[in-house]
């Protein structure tokens, strides 16, 4: 009976000796908590000996306390992005519509209507970058919704690239160089959106007569159930581009900022292509650049080909 009670004695001494020491536990988990809310701490909870059923708690602590630094910093990049893009735009509305005024207010201080007149064209064409930038922005702001898509169908490609090339017609014969056409006679039909596609070929042009030099080539090929399409010139000497951010958005090569461009054309062409389930790269080879355009071939209406690709 002696022997009973002494055995049952320690026992207890030893429940209660363990549930001192898991209270304990319990208790440095809640400060190490309370210290790392307080003072906003790095540090993740620890303790030198771990009941498996503790040790589990702390794990479980230390994740959570981990999702949240990592939500946290993608909440400090997001404002960063936000506050830079904020600069940025404000930056490239604001130089034309200095431009704007200024020469808004030279054409009313002039008495010469041959003056006038060139003062009056120099701010409508600092309207239209205006316009330009804002279009380009509001597209964006649609294309950064993930519930936003194309109606895809099949779209002839070849006239709707030499529609394209025609708008600027102008802007080619103002720099003495026809674009080197290199497209089939036939025609050749794609899965996309016409309105995106005309915009998508659009924005390579217009970053050809920003950045690029002498003829822009443009070179047609087949690949299986694919049509890839590879817009090509000459760049600028002392360009330097970075092929691993050419397609982030408001990325510019030129930190003079003097082009007015939003830096987001290639963005768009890059989210564009993407929800007409196609794939757009860029290279360089001897100060060559290249934008390879892929699409998924279809046959006329069919529409087999497209969902098998």
């Amino acid at each position: 009976m002696v022997v009973l009670l002494i055995t049952l004695s320690v026992l207890l001494i030893i429940v209660t000796i363990y549930l001192l020491y898991y209270k304990s536990q319990v208790r440095a988990i809640g400060n190490q908590l309370a210290f790392i809310s307080e003072h906003h701490s790095f540090k993740f909870i620890q303790t030198q000996i771990k009941p498996k059923e503790i040790s589990q708690l702390i794990n479980l602590c230390n994740t959570l306390l981990n999702s949240q630094r990592e939500l946290n910093q993608q909440f400090i990049n997001k404002n960063d992005e936000i506050n830079a893009t904020i600069v940025s735009l404000s930056h490239d509305i604001r130089t034309p519509l200095t431009s704007l005024d200024g020469y808004l207010q030279l054409a009313g201080r002039t008495e010469e209507a041959r003056e006038t007149k060139h003062f009056i064209t120099q701010a409508q064409t600092r309207t239209g970058q205006i316009n330009s930038l804002v279009d380009e922005l509001f597209l964006y702001t649609k294309l950064e919704n993930k519930d936003y898509s194309l109606d895809l169908e099949s779209i002839e490609l070849v006239n709707l690239l030499k529609k394209c090339l025609f708008t600027f017609i102008d802007e080619f014969t103002q720099r003495s160089c026809e674009p080197d056409i290199n497209l089939p006679e036939s025609s050749i039909y794609i899965m996309g959106n016409g309105s995106a596609l005309e915009r998508v070929f659009e924005n390579i042009i217009k970053n050809y007569l920003l950045h690029g030099e002498e003829t822009m080539t443009i070179r047609y090929e087949e690949r299986e159930h694919k049509v890839i399409v590879h817009f090509i010139n000459d760049m600028k000497e002392g360009t330097s581009i970075n092929l691993t951010n050419i397609f982030t958005r408001f990325y510019k090569e030129d930190a003079s900022r003097t082009n007015h461009s939003s830096g987001l054309g290639l963005y768009i062409v890059k989210s564009l292509m993407d929800k007409m389930h196609g794939d757009v790269r860029a290279d360089i080879e001897q100060n060559r650049f290249c934008l390879s355009l892929a699409f998924n071939k279809t046959d006329g209406g069919d529409e087999e080909l497209w969902r098998k690709s």
